[in-house]
């Protein structure tokens, strides 16, 4: 055997063990075959859209979602499908889909045309499903990341067709139906105690990346989430780099916020405009908000939210969506089954 065919055989070697590996599974994936025929037949011009809904005292919805999306599914067969909701949908709404990956040319309400990739990516949707809320302006009175109970999405409808968005946050309108506010949040060693001074900028960065958790007493979400996604070790040993915080999202502990404001838990929940509890915020070493978690989501979208933070991946890659398909990507180049509804 001569010198040279044995080195080209050792330089095959890695190609070989990398072809030998079996691509692991894709599963999970889920596509609605057709969307409720009671969206409306929109021309995707957006102030004829707003025009229009002023007229009848309706306000614009729009629904972005992508091909294959199990939250976007379990949307349109829970809420979509549920009588209640429907009734008020069409009574109080024009709901406008959009694919966030789609090539349909629109023309926004400040007459700018964009295809609805360009629109989504505008409009900074990083998770489907993703509601958008509209006046007549095409101001957003309200935004919904992901998937959203049916219970939630009552209150939701009932508070945008009120338009209650004009004199209170949809925090403290929820607040009202809140029965009981007293009481422990779950406990989890990570928690750091307070007081809750997270001051990080430029000139005094961070040592660690921050997640802060809201929360409230006797939230049965708060407790399942606890009980699942908290439990594994995937989790725990995702969030051990960072420095996590948990805040009663009703309370009137004092905090200073990443910027520097002195203010407490529940306004500054309010001021960020979230509106799901258990909410996750992360924000990087100089005080930047990366990504939240705001809605409903399972383990690998979970998991991926703090690898998207940890790897510092939100630096290079802008959209959460590219992301989160290169890195199932990646796994299965491993051998690893990515299931994505689990």
């Amino acid at each position: 055997m001569s010198i040279l065919y044995l080195i080209f055989s050792l330089l095959l070697l890695p190609v070989f063990a990398e072809s030998a590996i079996k691509p692991g599974e894709f599963l999970g994936s889920k596509t609605v075959e057709s969307l409720p025929n009671w969206f409306k037949t929109s021309f995707l011009d957006f102030s004829e859209d707003l025009s229009e809904a002023l007229d009848e005292n309706r306000h614009v919805m729009i629904y972005f979602h992508q091909n294959g999306c199990p939250y976007c599914a379990k949307l349109v067969e829970d809420n979509f499908h549920n009588s209640h909701i429907v009734d008020k949908l069409k009574k109080h709404f024009d709901v406008i889909q959009i694919n966030m990956w789609g090539n349909r040319e629109l023309t926004d309400w400040r007459g700018k045309e964009l295809d609805e990739k360009e629109f989504a990516s505008f409009m900074q949707v990083q998770f489907t499903p993703t509601l958008v809320f509209l006046n007549s302006k095409g101001d957003t009175v309200l935004r919904l990341n992901g998937y959203q109970s049916t219970r939630k999405m009552h209150a939701v409808l009932d508070y945008v067709s009120g338009k209650h968005y004009l004199n209170k946050s949809f925090a403290n309108y929820t607040i009202r139906n809140k029965q009981n506010k007293i009481g422990d949040l779950n406990k989890n060693p990570l928690f750091e105690p307070p007081p809750h001074v997270l001051v990080r900028s430029k000139t005094l960065p961070a040592q660690k990346y921050l997640a802060v958790f809201f929360e409230e007493p006797n939230c049965a979400s708060c407790d399942t989430f606890h009980r699942g996604l908290m439990r594994l070790e995937e989790s725990k040993n995702l969030l051990k780099p960072m420095q996590v915080v948990q805040l009663n999202a009703l309370s009137d502990e004092g905090i200073i916020t990443p910027s520097g404001v002195h203010t407490t838990a529940a306004k500054w929940y309010d001021a960020l405009g979230l509106t799901d509890k258990p909410a996750i915020v992360f924000f990087d070493k100089i005080g930047n908000e990366i990504i939240r978690k705001d809605g409903f989501f399972k383990a690998f979208h979970f998991h991926s939210i703090m690898h998207y933070v940890l790897s510092g991946a939100y630096q290079r890659q802008p959209n959460f969506q590219r992301y989160i398909e290169h890195r199932s990507d990646e796994l299965r180049k491993q051998g690893i089954t990515v299931d994505i509804w689990k």
